[in-house]
């Protein structure tokens, strides 16, 4: 296992630059679309703040990936135009890697045909760390060395610009966009000799909502593609909603995982989880990854006709 760590660790780390690790993959990625896509900011009528977290292959693998998602959004009208705002945060533990990542999101959204298209954009930064007094080098074999000067042998860490843009629509039945994540490939400097950049990615989504006619059942296929044309990642799920309070369903993320997920809304909450369930040869050391997902929402419409006046206080 040491050995298969190490492996992993000089993959990273190795020479000047590296390739910066594949973005977050959330299989509730439909509650945390401004993640992936600022367009998403604003798309409501709610002030939305959503949260998630993922421990990534739980078991014998040391220093599994774990990441942690935190967004709020809402929408604003100005000069006789929507628009959206929202703020964004990142932090994912990857071995000896952290990345957390923070920015503010704008969205400017109008009517298309049936729905709403928006265009939207997230600038922020970028700190990426690696703690190199945790490396561990085997020493079985003549060819190993105790220490490599590709890698640091203390905590080193860096910061840099980074811009997210996407469009996205959406309407009563059915939902869709392209994001682009790490726009302009950010150089991360961790000191002199090292360093990394972080790969542009680009990711689309698309999803529909099929009513059954008298019946409080909805199915909601949709389908997730993230890219960085070097490597892929790709989702098909299937997810059925009852009353529009009680949801389940099965998710497919080709040649890594099949998970099963279910949540419920209770007034302003939104709670989910997800199991995921390895098919590659990661299950010999992992009995799997677990996410969880909260949301809150707060209606900011006031309805036609209503002064915004209560008998009593009481009641506000």
């Amino acid at each position: 296992m040491k050995k298969f760590l190490f492996s992993i660790i000089i993959f990273l780390s190795i020479s000047i630059d590296a390739f910066s690790q594949f973005d977050a993959q959330f299989t509730q990625y439909w509650g945390m679309m401004s993640y992936y896509n600022p367009a998403v900011a604003g798309n409501s009528k709610y002030l939305r703040v959503n949260a998630a977290t993922k421990l990534q292959w739980v078991g014998k693998i040391k220093n599994a990936p774990n990441a942690f998602v935190v967004n709020a959004d809402m929408p604003l009208k100005l000069f006789k135009r929507q628009h959206g705002i929202g703020v964004a945060l990142f932090s994912e533990g990857l071995g000896l890697f952290n990345n957390v990542s923070v920015g503010l999101q704008y969205a400017y959204i109008f009517k298309l045909f049936d729905g709403t298209l928006s265009i939207g954009i997230q600038p922020g930064l970028f700190n990426q760390s690696f703690d190199g007094s945790k490396v561990e080098i085997p020493s079985e074999g003549e060819s190993n060395e105790s220490n490599d000067e590709a890698i640091p042998t203390t905590q080193v860490q860096g910061m840099a610009f980074d811009i997210n843009m996407g469009v996205y629509y959406t309407s009563s039945t059915l939902y869709g966009g392209i994001g682009v994540m790490h726009l302009t490939e950010p150089s991360i400097r961790l000191v002199d000799r090292y360093g990394t950049f972080v790969a542009r990615s680009y990711n689309l989504t698309l999803g529909y909502n099929i009513r059954f006619n008298e019946s409080l059942f909805e199915l909601q296929p949709s389908t997730f593609l993230k890219t960085t044309f070097q490597f892929f990642a790709w989702d098909v799920q299937a997810k059925l909603v009852y009353n529009k309070m009680f949801w389940g369903g099965l998710n497919w993320r080709m040649n890594e995982s099949v998970s099963l997920f279910l949540g419920a809304k209770i007034k302003s909450i939104r709670a989910g989880y997800a199991y995921d369930l390895p098919t590659s040869t990661i299950l010999k050391g992992s009995s799997g990854s677990h996410e969880l997902f909260v949301s809150y929402e707060l209606d900011l419409s006031i309805p036609k006709g209503s002064k915004n006046k209560h008998k009593s206080i009481r009641i506000l």
